[in-house]
């Protein structure tokens, strides 16, 4: 176990152990609803399906191109495919350094070692996840797809149910049905308000341009 700590709190491997950890703290404020984050990616007008925990801040639009094309990544949620690419540079990055560590003793050379470990742990990783995940694109595209073809403003006047533990005009989100799907709305509330987490509000309005919906409290 003291090995374990050793390596993944020591160069190349703190790298990747702190970007995991900022991968996993995305998603557990996502999955709590206490992330309003835009994360590599547009939303579709405003609505984050939430069909799973992990699709919890919404199905991204992927461009094609470049990086994500060339390693099979397109097509695929940027934050699911990064945070993949990321959690196997981790473990790729903690197995070369756990075998060679007792090889490579000279201080300078193991600085080298590492930097090339930092620099082909993902370039190993982004096309394993990329084979790994593409029997999954023609679902990603399919939740794409009806995302798409709902409008945003056809929500006005509907009730929604705040799932953060507040509202103001730069932060806020909601869980709403609709058509048999539940969906995760950004919302925005004017200040002062008592909105809390809970409570019921009735969308009042959609600002396309903020890709948001306006709300106010039901009593």
């Amino acid at each position: 176990m003291t090995e374990f700590f050793s390596i993944i709190l020591n160069f190349p491997t703190l790298l990747y152990t702190g970007l995991l950890g900022l991968v996993l703290l995305y998603w557990l404020l996502s999955v709590v609803g206490l992330a309003d984050f835009d994360f590599g990616g547009d939303n579709f007008d405003g609505i984050d399906t939430a069909e799973s925990a992990l699709l919890a801040e919404g199905v991204d639009a992927v461009d094609s191109s470049g990086f994500l094309s060339k390693f099979k990544l397109d097509g695929i949620p940027f934050t699911i495919s990064l945070s993949l690419v990321i959690f196997l540079s981790w473990v790729i990055s903690f197995l070369l350094v756990y075998y060679y560590q007792s090889e490579v003793t000279d201080g300078w050379v193991k600085i080298l070692v590492g930097l090339w470990v930092v620099i082909l742990a993902p370039v190993v990783s982004a096309p394993i996840i990329g084979i790994l995940l593409n029997p999954l694109k023609p679902a990603f595209q399919r939740i794409q797809k009806e995302t798409e073809g709902r409008k945003a403003d056809s929500l006005v006047g509907h009730i929604a149910i705040v799932r953060t533990d507040k509202v103001n005009m730069t932060f806020g989100n909601a869980d709403i049905n609709s058509d048999g799907a539940s969906l995760i709305l950004k919302i925005r509330a004017a200040e002062p308000n008592i909105i809390r987490r809970g409570d019921r509000v009735l969308i009042t309005n959609y600002h396309s341009a903020d890709n948001v919906f306006m709300v106010k409290r039901q009593s």
